[in-house]
């Protein structure tokens, strides 16, 4: 994800490639799934933090890879004392503070039947392991074991949160998004300390609301404007897609037009979701995202295939990010 302020630019980065003949190919598809990948930028190597057990790192040499794993993200061997470590990690993502390099994940937490909260962990090396800071989470709903941020007035009062996403502003001040479990489902943001290790005491509010399912936001700012990515739908089949909203009010997006950005049907992919964003070397933008492939190969899923029970994982993606001067983004070619 974009991990520091950006002020205007005018124009597009790239200009607007055509489109696919075919369906991408992934830049990363190993035997395990790489899925809802948050990706940090260190020089020119990328870091995906991915869903699994403790969750999981790859690098790539470049966006378009070759990438490789690293390991698990967390560093379990002494777990925070709310955290059920018999589940995945969830969607952890990362940047660089003045803390180190702090990691957010979402875990199942102990006496919540089942539903998640999320932690912090911070490591001195960007590829981990990530060591989880004390013995309370950063967003519990209803300040369960001790959360700092409680979700007041979430729709669903015995919903959990997932999807943790860091975000800064063009003044340096730090934030978190994140969702809230079941439907109608939220995605919030809460206030950060500088250090980006706590919630800042003040501001934890909803961005916006669906009667259905949206999840894995991501937020970046383009001069005055702040633009909302999201996935939308079942992540488990190809309708899984993703969506971008725009607003002036970073803490409102409830009257924003939601807009496709990449579909199925668009993309040739099944599911182009759990997308993150990041500045390049040259100048431009990438976004990153997971969608299924079915078998041993990189062929994309059906929904038939899925339904049927054919072996299908979710492999990564890239793409180069286009930005109009009224911060309108559109996505060009596939890597």
């Amino acid at each position: 994800m974009w991990k520091a302020a950006l002020l205007v630019l005018a124009g597009s980065l790239v200009a607007v490639l055509p489109a696919q003949a075919a369906a991408p190919g992934p830049v990363y598809a190993p035997d395990n799934s790489v899925a809802d990948p948050g990706v940090l930028r260190s020089g020119g190597d990328f870091y995906a933090f991915t869903t699994g057990p403790k969750g999981r790192v790859s690098r790539g040499d470049t966006a378009s890879g070759p990438w490789q794993s690293v390991g698990a993200a967390l560093d379990l061997s002494t777990p925070p004392a709310w955290m059920d470590t018999s589940a995945d990690v969830w969607a952890p993502d990362a940047w660089q503070t003045s803390a180190g390099y702090v990691l957010y994940y979402s875990a199942v937490a102990k006496s919540f039947g089942g539903q998640r909260c999320i932690g912090v962990a911070t490591s001195s090396d960007i590829g981990g392991p990530y060591t989880p800071i004390g013995d309370t989470p950063l967003v519990c709903p209803g300040g369960r074991h001790g959360g700092e941020d409680a979700v007041p007035g979430r729709p669903i009062a015995a919903a959990g949160v997932i999807d943790p996403s860091p975000f800064q502003d063009s003044e340096g001040r730090r934030f978190l998004l994140y969702k809230t479990q079941q439907v109608p489902s939220s995605l919030r943001m809460v206030r950060l300390t500088d250090t980006g290790l706590h919630w800042a005491g003040s501001d934890s509010r909803e961005l916006l609301q669906r009667d259905g399912i949206i999840e894995n936001p991501t937020m970046v700012q383009r001069g005055s404007q702040y633009v909302l990515f999201a996935s939308r739908y079942g992540y488990d089949n190809c309708s899984y897609a993703t969506v971008w909203l725009r607003s002036t009010d970073r803490w409102n997006f409830a009257g924003a037009t939601e807009h496709s950005l990449m579909t199925s049907s668009g993309t040739g992919l099944c599911g182009p979701g759990g997308a993150d964003v990041t500045p390049s070397l040259d100048g431009g933008w990438r976004v990153f995202l997971h969608a299924w492939v079915c078998g041993t190969g990189t062929s994309p899923c059906t929904d038939s295939q899925i339904a049927n029970g054919v072996a299908h994982r979710r492999a990564l993606y890239a793409a180069i990010l286009n930005w109009a001067s009224d911060a309108t983004p559109s996505v060009g070619m596939f890597l």
